[in-house]
């Protein structure tokens, strides 16, 4: 079969949301979308679904959904992009393309969190995207067993266990950020006038994460740190990343990530997927999290570094359930490396689709 062969189609699954009479916004959600954005809804009519596609996609998939069935050299669309929007279950090509064969290697060959993350949600064929990007990005959480529960049963008591009454952080510049909705397991607390532009996740295990944070103190002082939070709940604080630092710099992560293994000492690392580990080995991770994007409705949660992997692995997984296990792993990677994500170090490269 060859390329031109190939027929081309808006995925079953989408529509296209009705706009307002503005032209911009789509009528069910009540709110602005970014300007020229393409919305696409539910097929099966859950207004809680949707997706926003930025504007340069706008126009050759609102075309496409018009026409409906289409060779693949009359889709307006580099063949990387068509491939990646195949991938996640935005676009349905006919025939289908297996994953590359780098992916189908990567996929039974690597047994790292990550990959064995991807490779137990695929065995989940019964869940929604969203339920899978939740499965995963939760991958690696301790259950809350009976012991935590009567140890940490609110709040108040998980503040308390993390001591942090013994933290000077008004005296280090540090100001408690507010709750919000997207953020109300954590505690947060930031320098003003300072901007993040990398994390460090501190991979203890839970019980030994009051004796990090007050270990971590004298870094946390450090003018290379923007800011941290903390879990809050004792779900959060069963996760690996239940204490993330903030830096200013990037350059800076080896080093931060150095100094806070040298003052833990023998403490053991909760494996966390999906992000880099530190030039101090695993119980320091590290990541970048994507550009925010400039009209991003309220409604529309901005992604994290971990996020954004755990929602197009997701779409994939689910866009992919007729093929064997395997091949949906390799599909979910092929996806992630065109987003722009090396799957063997889990940091960014240069090309995104």
């Amino acid at each position: 079969m060859t390329h031109d062969a190939q027929r081309v189609r808006l995925h079953e699954r989408w529509n296209v949301a009705p706009a307002s009479d503005g032209g911009r916004s789509p009528a069910f959600l009540g709110t602005q979308a970014p300007p020229g954005s393409l919305v696409l809804v539910s097929g099966n009519g859950d207004a809680a679904r949707a997706r926003i596609l930025p504007a340069e996609l706008a126009a050759p998939l609102g075309e496409l959904a018009r026409r409906g069935d289409s060779g693949m050299t009359e889709v307006d669309l580099p063949s990387p992009l068509v491939r990646a929007l195949e991938l996640d279950g935005t676009l349905r090509v006919s025939p289908r393309g297996l994953p590359a064969r780098p992916w189908r290697e990567q996929a039974a060959s690597d047994t790292s969190t990550s990959v064995s993350a991807l490779g137990w949600a695929a065995l989940l064929d019964r869940l929604t995207p969203d339920q899978l990007a939740r499965r995963l990005y939760f991958f690696g959480r301790l259950p809350v067993a009976p012991r935590w529960l009567r140890e940490l049963p609110d709040e108040p008591s998980v503040s308390r266990w993390l001591g942090l009454g013994f933290l000077a952080l008004e005296a280090a510049g540090f100001h408690p950020l507010p709750r919000t909705p997207d953020t109300w397991v954590w505690r947060r607390w930031a320098r003003a006038h300072t901007r993040a532009s990398s994390k460090l996740y501190v991979c203890c295990l839970p019980r030994d994460l009051p004796y990090a944070v007050r270990a971590c103190e004298r870094v946390l002082r450090d003018r290379a740190v923007a800011g941290f939070k903390l879990g809050f709940d004792l779900p959060t604080v069963l996760r690996p990343d239940k204490f993330v630092v903030y830096l200013t710099d990037q350059g800076q992560a080896d080093a931060v990530a150095t100094e806070i293994v040298g003052l833990l000492g023998a403490v053991k690392a909760q494996p966390l997927p999906f992000t880099a580990t530190s030039s101090a080995g695993s119980l320091v991770a590290q990541a970048v999290d994507p550009e925010d994007w400039e009209g991003r409705p309220a409604w529309h949660e901005r992604a994290s570094w971990r996020l954004n992997i755990c929602r197009l692995a997701a779409e994939t997984l689910w866009a992919s359930q007729d093929l064997a296990v395997r091949d949906r792993v390799a599909a979910a990677l092929e996806r992630l490396a065109l987003a722009g994500v090396d799957t063997g170090t889990w940091t960014w490269t240069e090309e995104a689709a």
